[in-house]
């Protein structure tokens, strides 16, 4: 992960809190913690989607030359949390995403990756709860 302004991870790490407490839903901490870096490491770094597409990514992902597991797991979390009607749907990402971190886990720190793998739809709900601007009813006139 590349490097990330720490007023983006405290300002995420809030919003993450405050969602979880409104909405019941709860993770761990390290998860948290995880998941208010990543976000923070998009503010100024719009080029996150994978060179090639998804699918090629994804099939690359035991070469050598290819994009790390966790990093496509990320951009899959990124994309289903913040942007839930991108491309060719929620499931198609989010299927790729646990996938990615499950292999994650095997190459790298099983116990964050497994528990990303493990509660993905939950940690993308949570975003989209924590970057989704609340809608307001305003009548003019």
């Amino acid at each position: 992960m590349r490097y990330v302004k720490p007023e983006y991870i405290s300002v995420f790490k809030d919003c993450i809190a405050q969602t979880s407490e409104q909405s019941g839903y709860t993770l761990p901490e390290e998860v948290e913690a995880y998941v208010a870096i990543l976000l923070g490491s998009y503010v100024e770094h719009l080029d996150f989607l994978p060179d090639s597409t998804f699918a090629e990514s994804y099939l690359r992902l035991k070469r050598k030359d290819s994009l790390p597991a966790k990093e496509l797991a990320d951009v899959c979390l990124f994309v289903v949390g913040v942007f839930p009607e991108y491309g060719i749907g929620k499931d198609y990402y989010t299927n790729m995403g646990k996938s990615s971190y499950d292999l994650a886990s095997k190459q790298l720190n099983y116990n964050l990756f497994a528990q990303l793998c493990q509660h993905f739809d939950i940690v993308s709900k949570i975003i989209t709860l924590s970057t989704t601007p609340p809608k307001h009813n305003i009548r003019i006139g």
